[in-house]
């Protein structure tokens, strides 16, 4: 007898098959919404039956926000339950989510589980050590919002050069200024060079954005050979030379406790007096008291930040009165096409995995 998940259980002493489903439970919230998570249903064609359910606990951006950011910093079992997801789950064989859990309380009330998908970039919101141990595959949509952020990477840089979101806070001020701390140094694009810490999915996005500008692109990236970066056009350079030769230093990898203040002391001395520096990244890589130092010291000409050590942002942190810094409250990946990428991606890989073809996007 052999299993097959697209057309179910075929009896070889009978030469004929029974059609078995393969059930599929879809865990919406105020990000992948049921709308968005539609798409899935298309599943069906190919032997799935659909079940969806919503995380009501998770019904906006700014608790999803937290979510993750909690599960990052204290681990899975720091979330509960989606209560929805574990009254569902027992006879699922796939389970799909965002940032529902899917910790060990879910994969022990699964009887049949064989593939989860988490909705995101990030796996954290998945055990994987669990999964793995009982053979389960885990996929996700790593460049789901590669190219909002992007595209909001190179938004920071022109903001922070050009002083428009200050320019705009004053206004409202009733000020009207035309004087600014970086005043001598406000370049154009073109005559700037451009160094991109880590040339993942997203990296690899700024630099063809950047391109567009006619900026110089360096690279660096500790987890990717020299020549894969040449061969995409770029010049690969150590992490001193990059910091050194920079105007605008962006910093692109993931948090982890190898990259975990990444950026630190040293790192922003090496830095040029009139290089602005960008993280739309991850706060963790980044030794925020040796940044707020290097701006209030104006050891480096500015920066863009998008993420923080502890958010929302307090009302009294020293970075709300520095006058060399444009803030956003962690935009950088938010945008609709980001969702439905995540989607896009994660069908396609379930879509492979009911016709019998490899997944890409295995995790685990």
């Amino acid at each position: 007898m052999i299993v097959c998940p697209s057309i179910g259980i075929i009896d070889n002493n009978k030469g004929e098959y029974k059609l078995s489903k393969t059930k599929i439970l879809l865990v919406a919230d105020g990000g992948v919404t049921k709308e968005i998570m539609q798409k899935m249903y298309e599943l069906e064609n190919y032997g799935a039956e659909i079940t969806l359910v919503e995380d009501t606990d998770m019904y906006a951006m700014g608790p999803i926000t937290d979510r993750m950011g909690l599960i990052e910093k204290s681990g899975i079992d720091a979330a509960p339950t989606c209560k929805s997801l574990l009254e569902n789950c027992k006879d699922k064989d796939i389970i799909v989510v965002h940032v529902a859990s899917v910790n060990k309380e879910v994969i022990n009330a699964c009887e049949n589980l064989k593939v989860v998908a988490v909705l995101r970039g990030g796996i954290e919101n998945a055990d994987i050590p669990e999964l793995s141990k009982r053979g389960i595959k885990l996929i996700n949509a790593p460049w789901r919002s590669a190219n909002a952020v992007a595209d909001f990477t190179v938004g920071m840089m022109i903001a922070e050069n050009k002083n428009i979101a200050r320019s705009h806070k004053l206004l409202f001020e009733g000020k009207w200024c035309k004087k600014y701390a970086n005043q001598e140094y406000i370049h154009n694009m073109n005559v700037c060079t451009v160094g991109i810490i880590g040339f993942g999915n997203i990296g690899c996005r700024v630099a063809e954005r950047i391109k567009g500008f006619g900026s110089k692109i360096v690279v660096y990236d500790p987890y990717l050979k020299s020549d894969v970066i040449e061969k995409a056009g770029y010049t690969s350079v150590s992490l001193e030379e990059l910091l050194t030769q920079s105007d605008f230093v962006t910093i692109h990898l993931r948090s982890s406790a190898e990259t975990e203040k990444f950026m630190g002391i040293k790192e922003f001395s090496l830095m040029k007096k009139t290089a602005y520096f960008i993280n739309t990244a991850r706060s963790g890589i980044v030794d925020t008291d040796a940044l707020i130092k290097a701006l209030q010291s104006k050891s480096i000409g500015g920066a863009a930040i998008d993420v923080y050590d502890n958010e929302p942002l307090s009302p009294d942190s020293p970075f709300l009165k520095l006058d060399n810094i444009t803030l956003t409250p962690h935009l950088a990946g938010t945008s609709c096409d980001t969702m439905r990428a995540s989607v896009e991606i994660c069908f396609n890989d379930l879509k492979n995995y009911l016709t019998g073809k490899k997944m890409q996007n295995i995790r685990n």
